[in-house]
């Protein structure tokens, strides 16, 4: 009787040990990889000590000092998480106030480019009506020294006829070539003045694409002095 007593019970304690392993599996299987949590964790190393009482210790990789002890692995996950985020909690506020700094710089910077295109584009066509009045006054200086030359071979012609009135043909001569050097001087000067304006204009040009490279949006380029006159 105790032997069939004993059997029974080998057998009923086989079969709930068996029941209690496939629970086991079972919870192991549906449950989360903690091991394999660890590898979301880059920044972390993970590490368990031998003994009759293991511990779980995290280490934070910079730094190698112990994050967290404990016997539970998810309990140091957990506390690896929590310092990830608070780390990351710490960097966020370092660089939001170098984020807002930026934004406020790009916008001084963007009201700079604008005005500096709308100076440029008010000098660029003060600078074609400039050159298109020193076009005019070096047309006009033409047209007078034309006639100025064209009076002097007249009256060295008239002179030449008249002895008499000779003297006084020749003063006029010589004011009236006086008068041809100085409009000469007088269009040599304003021709540096246009090639002085071409330098600056050019310049402008250069300043305007350099703008244009940097993000700026072009305005409508000023007329020139050749456009206007033709």
């Amino acid at each position: 009787m105790t032997t069939k007593i004993s059997k029974i019970l080998v057998v009923f304690v086989t079969a709930a040990s068996i029941a209690f392993l496939g629970i086991a599996v079972g919870i192991s299987k549906l449950g989360p990889n903690w091991r394999e949590e660890t590898q979301n964790l880059s920044d972390y190393t993970f590490a368990q000590t031998a003994g009759e009482t293991p511990q779980w210790t995290s280490t934070q990789r910079t730094e190698g000092q112990p994050l967290a002890t404990a016997a539970s692995l998810p309990n140091v996950i957990s506390k690896s998480y929590d310092d990830a985020a608070r780390r990351n909690q710490e960097k966020t506020a370092a660089v939001t106030p170098q984020i807002e700094n930026l934004k406020q710089q790009i916008a001084r910077i963007s009201e700079l480019i604008k005005a500096d295109e709308l100076g440029i584009a008010k000098r660029e066509e003060q600078l074609a009506l400039a050159l298109e009045d020193v076009g005019k006054q070096i047309q006009a200086l033409s047209t007078d020294g034309e006639r100025l030359a064209t009076q002097a071979v007249e009256i060295r012609a008239v002179a030449e006829r008249t002895r008499e009135s000779g003297m006084r043909l020749k003063r006029q001569r010589i004011q009236i070539e006086t008068d041809l050097f100085r409009l000469t001087d007088q269009k040599r000067h304003l021709l540096d003045l246009v090639y002085q304006m071409e330098g600056i204009l050019q310049r402008l040009r250069d300043r305007e694409q350099q703008l244009i490279d940097q993000g700026a949006v072009p305005v409508e380029a000023a007329p020139t002095a050749e456009t206007a006159s033709t």
